[in-house]
């Protein structure tokens, strides 16, 4: 699970992040490209920097912090911060695509029907848990509550991608289950169902309601996701790895998009190793295929500073997270939400450049759009590492710390390779993809995209990242 420290203040940190930002090389976005804009979770950054990053940097605009009565209630003053912002996505709705946090998870007194209770009509343990069985209309009234100033603020202006943070309402078994089993009505509603099967659509029908009224309340949105809805990375990892998630086919309906968690070394072991972060992510996007849902929209994490710790065990080298951000690419993400889960010290330059090799790399797929819209993420000949009735989609290298992911214009010779030395050190690799042959890649630790064709028969490689830090600067070619 996501390290909730969400602390939406205003951070010393942003205001020199506009100067960096402004001296810094900008990706070169392709014109007229339909990926989503980027968004960004964490404190709240000075209106210059977010109109920066939404100039430059392929960001939405971000109205900053939740979207309460109070931050509508100050567009009737037209120098507040959030009329500037809506002032300028009125005038330009292309450039300035705003984005917002929802409010949630304050329910208020729980009332005792949405509540667990032991035999004897107790609340197992003392402790006031949220039960599977508790009524829709509960969280419909919720939702309805919590949309309500969103709704408004779009009778103002039109919001592009609403991020709901999620982690509040009916939790994992992990957390509740002693309390779920002491409860007669929850086990004869359970029944024969494994608890995965039996949480997973009641957590499904909670939130759907939910979902519902935020979706409702910005029709014409881009996206709107609730964090997390994927297939689980850990799914199968391990026996007991149902104690902290549910099963992806149940929720899928409470997304507009797939969203999976990838945060180096939170919950797995970096960039190599045996619970790798592309290998966990590669477990989501293989169940995902299973049901058609191809394009995802991430969570992204460079990892963040934490105390008592060093930077170096927890914080990924930037030239590898570029390459990560590729490979993520190329296995269907349109685009993510930056995350950083600390508010940095001004010598905190992670959670900046984090942001930046992600506007890079969104804008280095802005020209490989189609390969992403119209094409499809080759399953390779080998199975999954976790997951073994899945394809493993990448192609094997006979190195484990050299990646290569391969996607394939449809009806097209035409394919997108993305090789990446997770390991650290460029390689050479080589790889059979299908129907194109045999080819030799350079794998390198900031990725390297190629796009391929067959020409008479002969596969031809063209690099569209030689300066794979600067990505965007010659795919735009």
């Amino acid at each position: 699970m996501r390290l909730l420290c969400l602390l939406l203040c205003a951070a010393a940190s942003g205001a020199p992040a506009v100067d960096t930002l402004r001296a810094a090389k900008a990706p070169v976005f392709r014109d007229g490209h339909t990926l989503p804009p980027l968004t960004r979770w964490g404190w709240t950054l000075p209106y210059e920097a977010r109109v920066e990053l939404a100039d430059r940097w392929g960001y939405a605009l971000e109205y900053g912090g939740y979207v309460t009565d109070q931050s509508v209630d100050a567009l009737a003053d037209p120098a507040s911060v959030e009329s500037k912002l809506v002032a300028l996505c009125l005038r330009d709705p292309k450039r300035y695509r705003l984005a917002v946090l929802t409010v949630h998870g304050d329910f208020g007194k729980l009332p005792d029907e949405v509540l667990t209770h032991a035999a004897d009509g107790s609340l197992p343990d003392g402790k006031a848990v949220i039960s599977p069985e508790a009524p829709q209309q509960f969280f419909r009234e919720a939702g309805h509550r919590w949309a309500a100033p969103l709704a408004r603020l779009v009778e103002k202006c039109p919001v592009a991608v609403v991020l709901n943070g999620g982690e509040y309402g009916l939790g994992v078994y992990g957390f509740a289950g002693r309390a779920w089993e002491q409860d007669p009505a929850v086990l004869k509603a359970k029944g024969e169902q494994s608890w995965l099967v039996y949480l997973s659509a009641a957590k499904c029908q909670q939130e759907l309601p939910i979902s519902a009224e935020f979706r409702q309340a910005v029709p014409r949105r881009e996206l709107y996701l609730y964090y997390t809805t994927s297939a689980n990375p850990h799914h199968d990892r391990y026996a007991d790895w149902w104690h902290w998630g549910f099963d992806y086919a149940a929720l899928r309906p409470i997304s507009d998009l797939p969203n999976m968690e990838c945060y180096y070394r939170s919950f797995n072991s970096g960039w190599t190793g045996d619970t790798d972060l592309l290998t966990l992510t590669l477990n989501s996007v293989a169940r995902q295929h299973r049901y058609g849902d191809t394009l995802t929209y991430n969570w992204f994490c460079a990892g963040w500073r934490q105390d008592g710790k060093q930077d170096a065990d927890i914080v990924s080298d930037q030239p590898r997270y570029y390459g990560f951000l590729k490979c993520c690419y190329t296995a269907g993400s349109l685009g993510g939400v930056a995350g950083y889960f600390s508010v940095p010290r001004e010598d905190d330059p992670n959670w900046l450049w984090q942001m930046i090799a992600l506007g890079h790399v969104h804008a280095q797929f802005s020209h490989l759009e189609e390969y992403l819209r119209v094409g499809d993420l080759l399953p390779g000949p080998e199975k999954h590492r976790i997951a073994r009735d899945l394809p493993a989609y990448e192609l094997p290298t006979g190195d484990r710390d050299a990646r290569v992911l391969a996607r394939r214009l449809r009806g097209r010779e035409m394919w997108l390779l993305t090789a990446w030395a997770a390991g650290g050190e460029d390689r050479d690799v080589s790889v059979e993809v299908p129907e194109l042959g045999r080819v030799a890649l350079r794998a390198r630790a900031c990725g390297s995209v190629y796009r391929a064709a067959l020409k008479d028969g002969q596969a031809s490689l063209e690099l569209t990242d030689p300066d794979g830090l600067d990505p965007s600067r010659t795919v735009a070619r």
